[in-house]
């Protein structure tokens, strides 16, 4: 008896996996909130569920779920309005299990795209709490910071009391 392509097991993601953001629906929220950071980045993240929530009560949250091909990798909330000329990451993780991969790298490229499209007077995309090198309770490898500024987002010395940065790059 052959498996029905349904049986079939889908094979890993990988660093040639094809990077997707979809719509958190009634079929995969639940595989969302699943997902987990490591212990230590807990610092840096809210929970899935816990975002969800709230962009259920925002008007200007928009959420999707990241996907290496079929699997869930990660979680991005944006918050899109239309008045200003620059828009927000105001969540974003990837599952510990595929960190490392280049999925969120590519995540963000793939928010940056939509807003541009969506907003074409877009100049700006910020991100709140990014924490840098060293910051209170960090070792400094599982800080963000390097990450975005890998991807060109400016430090704009704005800390807050836990010693957070906010970072902006121009779009």
């Amino acid at each position: 008896m052959t498996a029905t392509t349904e049986e079939k097991t889908l094979a890993p993601p990988n660093r040639d996996s094809t990077v997707t953001l979809r719509e958190i629906n009634k079929e995969n929220w639940r595989a969302i909130t699943d997902l987990k950071i490591s212990e230590i980045q807990t610092d840096y993240v809210s929970t899935n569920l816990k975002s969800l929530c709230e962009s259920h009560y925002s008007e200007d949250a928009w959420v999707r779920g990241i996907y290496a091909d079929e699997t869930p990798v990660g979680f991005l909330m944006l918050s899109l309005w239309e008045p200003d000329e620059w828009y927000c990451i105001w969540r974003f993780m990837i599952d510990e299990k595929f960190q490392g991969l280049g999925f969120g790298r590519q995540a963000v490229l793939l928010a940056i795209a939509h807003v541009k499209e969506t907003f074409p007077k877009a100049k700006l995309m910020r991100l709140y709490s990014a924490g840098p090198d060293g910051m209170k309770g960090s070792t400094g490898d599982y800080s963000p910071y390097k990450f975005y500024t890998g991807l060109g987002f400016k430090n704009e010395g704005e800390y807050d009391e836990l010693g957070k940065v906010d970072m902006t790059l121009d779009i």
